[in-house]
């Protein structure tokens, strides 16, 4: 079900024409609903690179090398279970925005800097939203290791919009409301991709 979605979302490059809706579906099928398959990406430095400028903000190595390896139509992870029950951070699961042949960067970009865009001055950077839409993942930047990577943090959308547009922008309000996922994005490939050996940069 990860490589289902509207066809009106899907570039004609990235349908999956090959595959059929499983029957036990057949009978909810409208025809609006299409599969799709993750093609090489196209995403160059030079775009990377001017995305990040126009950020202001750098994302870590594994995340670059993610956005240069798919393109991707929907992606929605499994959370990280704590092995006892529970989800690190509470996060059940997160979205990457829409990242195909056609969209490219901009669903990225739109997320981070139009839709969470005051969390970048307070050190957070916006690159996916989690569970159904109930706020952004970050990377949290001010705690980059030495290898450029970065913890990943959640922060229910609540908890931003009960601090206001200036709030958000600032470090110290925030900090209280962040829920740590994973030490670093090297930690979460395994969610995304299935294992460390995918992405090693």
């Amino acid at each position: 079900m990860l490589f289902y979605d509207v066809e009106n979302n899907i570039p004609d490059d990235m349908l999956d024409l090959a595959r059929e809706v499983p029957e036990e579906l057949q009978e909810e099928d409208d025809g609006e609903w299409k599969f799709w398959k993750p093609v090489t990406s196209t995403i160059t430095e030079e775009e990377l690179t001017a995305l990040e400028s126009r950020l202001k903000a750098a994302f870590p190595p594994g995340f670059r090398a993610l956005l240069q390896a798919y393109h991707l139509v929907s992606w929605t992870s499994a959370g990280i279970s704590n092995g006892q029950g529970g989800y690190v951070g509470g996060c059940l699961s997160f979205t990457l925005p829409a990242l195909t042949t056609t969209s490219r960067l901009s669903e990225l970009e739109r997320h981070a800097a139009e839709d969470w865009g005051p969390l970048i001055a307070a050190g957070y950077l916006p690159f996916a939203v989690g569970e159904d839409g109930q706020g952004p993942v970050c990377f949290d930047l001010e705690k980059r290791d030495d290898a450029g990577d970065c913890p990943v943090i959640w922060i229910l959308h609540d908890d931003l919009f009960d601090l206001g547009e200036a709030g958000v922008s600032i470090r110290a309000k925030v900090e209280t409301h962040v829920r740590q996922i994973a030490d670093s994005f090297e930690d979460m490939k395994a969610i995304l991709l299935g294992g460390e050996e995918v992405l090693s940069v």
